[in-house]
């Protein structure tokens, strides 16, 4: 059973106070002394900001929260003044720490504070980028499933990842393309696009490196639960725009037309992982361990080709059941059986997935090495 992250308990303290403004500042030295901090949820006041750097960071001269002219609505965004200058190198190390359960991105300002302003003024004018900004993605997305799922629109010259200290995404990156077209092809068609059970948002970069707030692309709703387990819908979508040969299809063919037409194997990808969907529907199961009899059903198929190593009946899909065989032979001789045939009056389909794909959204199958028994051995 999966575990959900549990956030460490928060140490209740004193509130600090805002310090007074420092008088005689340029506007440079305001900068220097400046971070902008991103992905705020709507809840978050200024003290809420205070109270989150001055303890770690030092006093706090000025708190800026950033809101929409006409709707007043806020747009996640703010900007934090300190009274010393290295305060800034600790409050951009918090980046990826949570305010109201929501993980925020800081980072330091080297501009006027008017800039969400006047990023809305500069997406009426023609900008010629390569670069885009990838926002609310889930933490176990790495490069190459951002590559998979982007390069459909043109060349891409990079993928960046921002992750921790760790070596954990922080949920958002950056992506190069080889031409402005590609880039433009990509923001247009993928700003919203649900991946991996979450809308992700995707925005334009400036030469400078400032990031575009287009179409909301920092909204709070689609930040909340960031680090909730991946979803079996979102499972199911990911592995399968994910899988070798159908690595650009963006689009899952409907419920309707895929009942319609016989299923097809892919062609073999020399993995031992594949997946199988359409087994079983579980708004109709009444027996309380139907899921353990499915399991066994499967894994009695796969062991006339070679042992199995790991198997997942997602119980909240429409019918998906993740295997990974010892071998790429075995997997491939499973798929083939299993392919096409009817199991309690459904029409099986299998499916290829990349190995690597496979041990993203299942990280104990990469060190798997006993073979798997049936619930009832």
């Amino acid at each position: 059973r999966r575990r959900s992250r549990v956030d460490s308990p928060k140490v209740s303290s004193p509130e600090p106070e805002k310090a007074s403004p420092q008088p005689d500042l340029t506007p440079e030295e305001k900068d220097a002394r400046t971070v902008l901090v991103m992905q705020l949820g709507p809840r978050v006041t200024s003290r809420d900001l205070i109270k989150f750097f001055s303890t770690s960071c030092g006093k706090i001269s000025d708190v800026k929260l950033i809101s929409d002219k006409n709707s007043r609505r806020p747009k996640g965004i703010a900007y934090v003044e300190f009274r010393e200058i290295p305060a800034v190198h600790k409050a951009v190390n918090m980046s990826g720490q949570r305010i109201h359960n929501i993980p925020v991105i800081v980072q330091p300002s080297m501009a006027e504070k008017n800039r969400a302003a006047e990023a809305a003024a500069r997406l009426a004018q023609p900008v010629t980028f390569k670069r885009v900004y990838v926002g609310s993605l889930h933490f176990n997305i790495n490069e190459h499933m951002l590559r998979a799922v982007f390069e459909p629109f043109g060349r891409i010259e990079s993928v960046t990842l921002i992750r921790d200290e760790t070596g954990r995404s922080k949920g958002y990156g950056f992506i190069e393309f080889s031409t402005s077209d590609a880039a433009k092809r990509a923001m247009e068609q993928l700003n919203g696009f649900e991946l991996a059970g979450r809308a992700i948002k995707v925005g334009q970069v400036t030469e400078k490196g400032e990031t575009a707030m287009v179409g909301g692309m920092l909204d709070d709703d689609d930040l909340e639960g960031g680090t909730a387990t991946l979803t079996s819908s979102g499972r199911a979508a990911l592995m399968a725009k994910l899988s070798e040969g159908h690595k650009a299809g963006l689009a899952l063919p409907s419920s309707k037309s895929a009942a319609s037409a016989a299923p097809v194997v892919q062609a073999p990808t020399n993995s031992p992982c594949f997946m199988l969907t359409n087994m079983f529907d579980p708004e109709t199961e009444e027996d309380p361990h139907w899921d353990s009899d499915i399991r066994d059903d499967v894994l009695e198929e796969c062991n006339k080709y070679g042992s199995v190593l790991h198997i997942y009946v997602d119980k909240n899909s429409k019918g998906t059941v993740y295997v990974k065989c010892q071998t790429s032979a075995c997997s491939a001789l499973a798929c083939k059986s299993l392919n096409g045939r009817f199991f309690a009056g459904k029409q099986i389909s299998a499916q290829f997935v990349p190995e690597p794909n496979y041990h993203t959204l299942f990280p104990t199958a990469m060190t798997a090495s006993v073979p798997v028994k049936a619930s009832s051995a």
